[in-house]
């Protein structure tokens, strides 16, 4: 046998798949999600309504899942004031998730 197979016998594996990646997660220390104050959500506001498809923009949003904040850069594939979301690239934002929004 050679030695590279040899070396393959002895090589660790993950018995219990997902167990590290499960560990991980409940190490991490959830972050509150922050209110904003009334003249950023004006701010915000006037910002999602001048949004235009094909534009460049930098957004903060909270992630419930990793519950921690995410700034994504991308650009913008829809908007979408009835439902309320924008979406940067396959990301969907929902509006009262976003924190920071800036326009490249």
């Amino acid at each position: 046998m050679s030695p590279s197979k040899r070396a393959k016998q002895f090589m660790p594996f993950d018995a219990l798949k997902g167990l590290k990646e499960a560990l991980e997660a409940k190490e991490r220390i959830p972050v509150p999600k922050r209110v904003l104050a009334e003249d950023q959500v004006e701010n915000l506001n006037r910002i999602l309504s001048e949004l235009q498809p094909g534009q460049i923009v930098t957004v903060v949003y909270y992630c419930e899942y990793a519950q921690a904040y995410t700034q994504i850069t991308g650009q913008i594939e829809r908007v979408d004031p009835y439902w309320q979301f924008l979406q940067v690239g396959k990301c969907e934002i929902c509006f009262s998730e976003i924190y920071d929004l800036i326009p490249a």
